[in-house]
């Protein structure tokens, strides 16, 4: 071989290896400015079914962690059983609390309020409620969400943590915020007259030709929400709370209630979340508001429960890994607090970060930190629950399996929730483990759609149940 050729290459293969070392000791860096992932060349040289077996024989595995739920306990224990029920927390006294709160925070695992309504449910068939909680503006699964009818106009514009825009403006409570805007174009179809002639009046006309044509639609922004008695939902809206912000002196909101005619309520400006109770004088099935199109105040949501009773809010962002959470400002975050006076928030995230090529969750588990940690300085004394990352199966040439870094990120979810003084619920775990998720897809009636990621009602039902199970204080 020509040495001009070896000596070049020699050299490449040494720099490589070298490169390859310091990588290994190159710990992972994550700040403001930019991220240093850890580097694992020689790894990933070796044999996939390798590093799975290697992961689940030493991973240990992640215990549930409940302590952390003393001051959930507490509050619950000051709320009074219905009767002939028997109370999730040992009774205090003097039993003077009317109402508990949970905010639950998900990505698409709960979309359609899967598994917030059966725990809802749940939870109201012991100390009462009525009503699904806080609600969103628009949503991109009303038509499969059960618990409530949800219908709303095109113009309004949604922001979220899935938004890389409007970095400005802070998101409510339920991760979006909402803006009137005075149109949206829609497609219609419209007839061409025909021009030319026809001289022999005997034929027969050809059908009218048409073409699509893009109309803007002109009309104040609405949202309408229609009550359906199920499990989970309520038979009507008793207490009702919409809130905004960034109102000016002649904001207004039109509100009618079933087929009453409609009432005008003037909104408040000056600065901070707002709160305008807009409840009934006696229970209505369906409430529709109306706001100005030129005027651009932040909607965030309607709360519907009652003077009693446990209320689970259901906050899904589709594709939100649960990173960057301060796009929720602090100030934001405690003044829904102190209206809506939450006892537990629930953390379900990971599903969205999950790579199967990944086998360290360092920087995830550190901006998970700092987003509990941003949550318990805006709302101090209210316990957070992380619930793991669940099973989620890969397929390769022998068939379908578990994603290999899942052990990892439960892993480095329970070191979140021991870092940060959290309760820990490992779903992963209480599915089943390792390749529980082909045996819930398998299982008839299926407990999980064929995507091998997702549950349908039926499993998000049994974790629901799992999850009530939990919220139960230990003898």
């Amino acid at each position: 071989m020509n040495r001009d050729f070896l000596r070049p290459l020699l050299i490449i293969g040494l720099a490589a290896i070298l490169v390859g070392i310091v990588a290994l000791a190159l710990p992972a860096w994550e700040n403001d400015v930019f991220t240093i992932r850890k580097m694992r060349w020689f790894q990933a040289l070796l044999p996939e079914a390798a590093i799975e077996d290697s992961l689940v024989v030493a991973l240990p595995v992640a215990e549930h962690a409940p302590s952390a739920l003393d001051p959930f306990w507490q509050r619950l224990g000051r709320m009074p059983a219905l009767s002939g029920k028997e109370p999730l927390a040992k009774a205090r006294f003097p039993q003077s609390k009317r109402r508990i709160r949970i905010a639950y925070f998900s990505d698409s695992t709960i979309e359609g309020d899967l598994i917030t309504a059966p725990l809802r449910d749940g939870l109201q068939s012991v100390y009462g409620g009525a009503g699904v909680g806080m609600m969103p503006i628009t949503s991109i699964v009303s038509g499969f969400r059960q618990t409530i009818r949800h219908s709303f106009s095109r113009n309004w514009e949604s922001i979220s943590f899935m938004s890389p825009a409007r970095q400005d403006v802070s998101l409510g409570i339920t991760g979006y915020t909402f803006i009137p805007r005075p149109y949206y174009t829609a497609q219609r179809t419209v007839e061409e007259a025909d021009t030319i002639a026809v001289a022999d009046t005997s034929a027969v006309p050809e059908a009218p030709k048409s073409r699509s044509q893009r109309v803007y639609i002109n009309e104040d922004p609405w949202v309408e929400y229609r009550a359906v008695n199920i499990a989970g939902g309520a038979a009507s809206f008793e207490s009702i709370r919409l809130f905004y912000a960034n109102a000016s002196d002649s904001s207004r909101v039109i509100v009618s209630y079933d087929s009453q005619a409609p009432k005008r309520f003037d909104l408040r400006s000056g600065s901070g979340i707002q709160g305008l109770d807009i409840s009934p004088a006696q229970g209505v099935k369906t409430l529709r508001l109306e706001f100005d199109r030129h005027d651009p105040i932040h909607v965030y949501g309607v709360s519907f429960d009652a003077e009693r009773g446990v209320y689970v809010d259901n906050f899904p962002i589709r594709g939100y890994s649960g990173m960057y959470f301060s796009r929720i400002h602090a100030d934001v975050l405690s003044d829904f607090n102190r209206y809506l006076d939450y006892d537990l928030v629930i953390l379900q995230y990971g599903e969205n970060v999950s790579n199967q090529a990944n086998t360290d969750y360092t920087n995830y588990k550190n901006a998970m930190i700092r987003t509990v940690e941003h949550i318990q300085k805006a709302m101090p004394k209210v316990p957070i629950l992380i619930v793991s990352a669940h099973d989620r199966s890969i397929r390769d040439a022998g068939g379908y399996r578990t994603s290999p870094d899942i052990p990892i990120l439960v892993q480095a979810q329970a070191e979140l929730a021991q870092a940060t003084d959290s309760a820990f619920f490992n779903l992963y775990e209480a599915m089943g483990g390792y390749n529980s998720m082909i045996k819930w897809v398998s299982e008839q009636p299926p407990m999980a759609s064929t995507d091998y990621t997702h549950f349908n009602r039926r499993g998000a039902d049994r974790v629901a149940g799992m999850l009530l199970n939990f919220l139960r204080e230990p003898e």
